[in-house]
């Protein structure tokens, strides 16, 4: 559902199809990075404008004199810098670049609001929270907080029409109370298109995690063990198990769609390719798989019964629980990082993971590799 190109979230989310990427931010280096924001007209500092890395819990607002400072970033780095009135300002950072001067500039240029009939607009909303945030416990629980500020477009009935757009004139703010973090979304174009029968999804905006602080050590506990469920299964999961070499350990098995299972005795066999004759890792850490263009392969999980994964180096997946995805490679030569995302925009997974959205996400920097 979530795609990350060049300096921005994008998505393209199908009924049952998910594209996940997030961009970008390997473990290569780490500094500090820092600046100071100013109106490009006047010139004059900017307190409290909000500075983040793109997709992580990374971030701070700006003193009294409009400077800031981002400590033990990771390069490469999305840097977002945004100010409600504002245009939102991406950097795409791949070294310290020295002390940053940024000019922001009024948002005289909002997409004219065009809906056509005001009396649906708690419908609008209500499709919208189910393609954005999720049909699932993490969708139904998040909350979103500033409702007012996104505004929609719908051409024909909602969720049966051509298109459907939603936008926001400021960051949206969603709780996400299992999960433990408040989400900020510079929410830049939200489009959903129907073709086919099925609903394609595209997202432009930038993410920024804040932990709770008010958090009690036992609701801390039980936060992460939310944070674990949501993460089991994910397509983070999938790609950092990938990365690591530990696909098998993680509970997961991949085969070719069409030709990597058989019924033997009523019993479903499926046949794992060997994923790392198709992937090697690149001098700048990245994962790269190739030779793979425009397949399509089944993912199988293996859980116990609480979800977490059954390492398939001790035990054998007959008669275990599994739940299945897919996964279309795009391109004949797909990049993603360490901590796995995407930087090419080249996977969709389909099935059991493109079912977590935004409600179940979390943010890069979160977990273990």
């Amino acid at each position: 559902m979530v795609i990350f190109a060049n300096v921005s979230l994008r998505a393209i989310i199908h009924r049952g199809l998910f594209l996940l990427c997030l961009m970008p931010c390997p473990a290569f280096g780490q500094s500090t990075v820092s600046g100071i924001i100013r109106d490009s007209r006047s010139g004059d500092p900017m307190p409290f404008a909000t500075v983040y890395v793109n997709g992580t819990t990374k971030g701070t607002i700006t003193d009294n004199d409009g400077r800031f400072e981002l400590n033990n970033v990771q390069f490469p780095s999305t840097i977002v810098f945004s100010f409600v009135g504002y245009k939102t300002q991406v950097l795409d950072l791949t070294r310290n670049p020295g002390t940053l001067q940024i000019k922001l500039s009024t948002n005289d240029g909002l997409p004219e609001v065009v809906i056509t009939d005001y009396s649906n607009r708690q419908m609008y909303l209500d499709y919208f929270k189910t393609m954005f945030l999720g049909d699932d416990r993490w969708g139904r629980h998040a909350i979103i907080r500033n409702e007012d500020v996104i505004m929609f477009h719908n051409y024909g009935t909602v969720g049966n029409g051509t298109m459907f757009k939603a936008w926001a004139g400021e960051p949206i703010i969603i709780d996400l109370p299992l999960l433990g973090y408040e989400l900020y979304v510079d929410l830049i174009d939200f489009t959903v298109q129907r073709t086919g029968g099925k609903s394609v999804c595209d997202i432009l905006g930038y993410f920024f995690y804040k932990p709770d602080s008010t958090l009690k050590k036992f609701q801390t506990a039980k936060v992460e063990k939310n944070r674990r469920a949501a993460y089991y299964n994910s397509n983070l999961h999938f790609l950092r198990s990938m990365y690591s070499n530990r696909l098998a350990e993680n509970g997961y098995i991949l085969s070719m769609a069409d030709t990597g299972t058989v019924v033997i005795e009523g019993i479903t066999e499926f046949f794992p390719i060997d994923i790392s004759q198709y992937s090697e890792r690149t001098e700048n850490g990245e994962m790269q798989i190739h030779s793979l263009s425009d397949k399509r392969l089944k993912i199988l999980y293996y859980h116990k019964l609480d979800g977490t994964p059954l390492d398939l180096t001790r035990h054998k997946p007959a008669f275990h629980i599994f739940s299945e995805s897919g996964i279309h490679l795009l391109k004949d030569t797909c990049t993603f990082l360490q901590n796995g995302t995407i930087t090419d925009n080249s996977i969709r997974f389909s099935g059991d993971i493109s079912e977590k959205r935004i409600g179940a996400s979390l943010p890069e920097d979160w977990g273990f590799y």
